[in-house]
C-alpha cells in the first residue's frame, strides 16, 4: 500500500499567460501614452499662454509710458511763459518749413513729426515732444558764442548729464532750443552757438524722441535722436501716430491725419502699437490683419502670435 505524503500535499496553481501578459503590457503602454500627450499638450498650452500673456504686458506698459509723455506735452509752458506765446512760437515747424524729420537745432515746437510716409513696418513712425519748462535763470554775461552766464549758480540746472538737458532763451531771435554741453559754476555751454542777450531768461526744457529702432521701442532724453536712449520695450513690430487736427478752430476734430498742415491744429494723437511674441508658436498660424493708422497690414502668415494696442490721447497743456 502506498503512502501519502502528509507534510506536502499537492496543489494544482495556475498563472497567466505569455499572451495575456502582452495584452496587459499593451494596455498601460496606451494608457502611459495618452497620459504623457495630455501633460505635454497642457504644458505647450501653458508656454504659449504665458508667452501671450507677457507679449500683451509688454504692449500695454510701453501705450502706458508713451502715452502719459504725449499727455504731458507742454507742460510747464503756460506757467513759465504766461500769454507771451499765444501766437503759437511755441508749436511751429522745423525751420527747414517742413514737418518731416527733426532738424539740428529743432524749433521751439511742441511736437516734432517724422513721419515716414506709408504706414507700413518697413517704415515706423517718430515722435519728439516737449513734457516741461522751467525757468532756471537771467542772463547776465555772454563769455563766447556758445556760453552764457547765469546771475545765480548754476540756475537749478542740474550738471549731471548736461547733454539731456536743453535750454530755450527768451526772448531769443533764434526760436530753437539748444543742447547744453556743459555746466561749470554759473556758465552754460551749449552745443551750438546762440544769439542770446543780456537780460535774456533762460528756461529748462525736457523733451523726449519717441521711435522704434530694430523691435525695441526707445526713448530718448534729448531733442535730437541719440545712441544714448532707454529700451521700454521690445519685440515691437509697428509704431504709428495719428494726429487729430481741427482745420476751422471751432474746438472740435475735424479729421485724423498722418501729416497735419500745422502742428497748430493739433488737438489729439492717437497710438499704434502692434507687438508680437518671442519665439514662434508651430501650432499656430497668423492669419490676422491689423489696422494701424487707417492702413491694414496682414496676413503674415508666418507662426508668431502679435497683439494690436491703440489708444487716443486729448493735448491739454498746449498754448496755442
Amino acid at each position: 500500500m502506498q503512502k501519502q505524503n502528509k507534510h506536502f500535499p499537492r496543489t494544482h496553481t495556475s498563472g497567466f499567460t505569455l499572451v495575456e501578459l502582452m495584452v496587459v503590457l499593451v494596455i498601460l503602454a496606451v494608457i502611459v501614452v495618452g497620459v504623457f500627450g495630455v501633460v505635454i499638450s497642457q504644458n505647450k498650452a501653458y508656454h504659449s499662454e504665458e508667452a501671450i500673456i507677457e507679449m500683451q504686458t509688454n504692449a500695454q506698459i510701453a501705450l502706458q509710458r508713451i502715452s502719459r509723455l504725449i499727455r504731458m506735452t507742454g507742460f510747464g509752458c503756460k506757467d513759465s511763459f504766461g500769454n507771451d506765446f499765444t501766437s503759437g512760437n511755441l508749436a511751429t515747424e522745423p525751420t527747414e518749413g517742413t514737418l518731416q524729420g527733426v532738424a539740428p537745432n529743432p524749433t521751439t515746437s511742441l511736437l516734432i513729426i517724422n513721419n515716414q510716409g506709408v504706414n507700413a513696418i518697413a517704415t515706423p513712425d517718430q515722435l519728439t515732444l516737449v513734457c516741461a519748462f522751467k525757468y532756471v535763470g537771467k542772463i547776465t554775461a555772454i563769455p563766447a558764442p556758445n556760453q552764457i552766464t547765469l546771475d545765480v549758480l548754476g540756475g537749478t540746472l542740474s550738471s549731471a548729464e548736461p547733454e539731456k538737458a536743453s535750454i530755450y532763451l527768451y526772448p531769443s531771435t533764434t526760436q530753437t532750443y539748444e543742447t547744453i554741453s556743459n555746466i561749470t559754476g554759473n556758465i552754460i555751454t551749449t552745443t551750438n552757438s546762440v544769439q542770446p542777450q543780456v537780460n535774456d531768461q533762460v528756461y529748462q526744457v525736457q523733451a523726449y524722441t519717441i521711435r522704434l529702432v530694430n523691435g525695441h521701442l526707445r526713448l530718448d532724453e534729448n531733442i535730437d535722436p541719440s545712441t544714448a536712449s532707454l529700451d521700454i520695450a521690445e519685440n515691437i513690430e509697428d509704431l504709428q501716430f495719428q494726429y487729430g487736427v481741427d482745420t476751422d478752430s471751432d474746438g472740435h476734430l475735424d479729421a485724423w491725419v498722418d501729416a497735419p498742415a500745422t502742428i497748430r491744429q493739433i488737438k489729439a494723437i492717437r497710438i499704434f502699437i502692434l507687438a508680437m511674441g518671442t519665439n514662434p508658436d508651430l501650432d499656430y498660424t497668423d492669419r490676422n490683419t491689423y489696422t494701424l493708422a487707417g492702413t491694414t497690414i496682414g496676413p503674415f502668415n508666418d507662426h508668431f502670435h502679435r497683439y494690436l494696442l491703440r489708444t487716443t490721447i486729448m493735448m491739454r497743456n498746449l498754448n496755442y
